[in-house]
């Protein structure tokens, strides 16, 4: 099976070789764990081994976004095949329609010419909450299960992010999208000792994957991600 590799060191042997290509992959977490750091960067090195990407951002702009990963290490981006689609821009473009517009439709709309277009093979979209603030959604899991068929269609692998409040009893979505994505991998902050807090990654699912199931100490250093096991003190 064709394998998309994360590039965070020690990962894609906890993912069985990494995530299967074509995957539906949430990424969920509570505020500040690095879900659009994560994300990004899965794209950003994939791309610099020949993979083209398309990067959707519906609240953060354009311009921020890129400082935020420039300083992370992520360099060059302008001279690279990982295109960012500001949809706040396109907002403020039609701020008299915003209104009267179905986002859900639009982004689609959006998404289908771009990555027809462009043969994007990898595709992110940040976040869902910010989507689900712009759509008219009447009946969530019925729109939502043919958004999800709609991504499947592209025949890429995406990845969506979903940000789940802090004290969510481990709630993992707002609609239970865990149960049309095709993998999850979640992030979370745990007290070590009485001052100090770990980022932890687990991979929650990943179907047609054997994969580890257990956290793991997710770190960034030298400009890559990397994992280590979980320490409970």
């Amino acid at each position: 099976m064709d394998r998309l590799k994360t590039y965070v060191e020690g990962f894609d042997e906890a993912l069985g070789g990494g995530i299967p290509r074509g995957s539906l992959v949430l990424v969920t977490g509570t505020p500040g764990t690095m879900k659009t750091a994560l994300t990004f960067s899965i794209l950003y090195e994939n791309v610099k081994a020949g993979s083209k990407a398309l990067y959707i951002t519906l609240e953060e702009s354009q311009e921020d976004l890129r400082a935020a990963m420039t300083d992370l290490g992520m360099t060059g981006l302008d001279d690279m095949e990982l295109y960012i689609l500001d949809v706040g821009r396109i907002r403020l473009e039609h701020k008299d329609e915003e209104l009267s517009k179905n986002w859900l439709d639009v982004l689609q709309k959006y998404i289908d010419q771009r990555v027809r277009v462009n043969a994007f093979d990898l595709v992110a979209l940040d976040s869902l909450a910010a989507l689900y603030s712009l759509s008219r959604l009447n009946n969530p899991r019925r729109e939502l299960f043919h958004f999800f068929g709609f991504l499947r269609s592209l025949q890429a692998t995406c990845f969506l992010i979903s940000e789940v409040p802090s004290g969510n009893d481990g709630k993992l979505s707002s609609f239970e999208e865990e149960f049309l994505a095709d993998g999850i991998l979640s992030l979370g902050q745990v007290e070590k000792g009485e001052t100090d807090m770990q980022l932890r990654l687990r991979c929650v699912k990943m179907r047609r994957a054997r994969h580890e199931r257990g956290y793991y100490a997710l770190n960034r250093n030298d400009g890559r991600f990397q994992i280590t096991r979980a320490t409970s003190e």
